[in-house]
């Protein structure tokens, strides 16, 4: 099991903020992706990503390379898994920000995580999500 960092960064006409939502224990990015687009609550906080509608516009994305290439094409799941959240995402528009814009993303923080680091980590509150 992985130990992933589930990030936001929140963007507003009046200012921004990003923060941590919490920590969650997962196999893979895939399995963080499938995670975060069940839009969970935690501790009062809830998160909205919006995947599933994504998801269901099929849109496709082209990859470029570092010449700026067309290498390829990935739908909104893949592209997202790759880049690790929208958060990541250079092409992110949050022009739109009259009540807000929130992007999330994750980061891997370490592989093949213990179950005695877990409660360890638990043990002095920090919030820990299992699949």
């Amino acid at each position: 099991m992985n130990l992933y960092k589930i990030k936001f960064e929140h963007f507003a006409p009046k200012g921004s903020k990003a923060g941590i939502v919490t920590y969650l224990i997962a196999t893979s990015d895939e399995a963080v992706y499938e995670w975060m687009k069940l839009d969970k609550s935690i501790d009062d906080n809830s998160i909205c990503t919006g995947y599933v509608y994504h998801e269901e516009d099929e849109e496709i994305f082209d990859v470029y390379d570092s010449e700026y290439n067309v290498i390829g094409q990935e739908s909104f799941k893949e592209k997202t898994i790759r880049l690790r959240g929208e958060i990541h995402d250079e092409e992110a528009d949050v022009s739109d920000a009259y009540y807000g814009v929130t992007l999330y993303g994750w980061d891997l923080v370490t592989e093949e995580v213990s179950l005695g680091t877990i409660e360890k980590v638990k043990s002095l509150g920090i919030n820990i999500e299992t699949i």
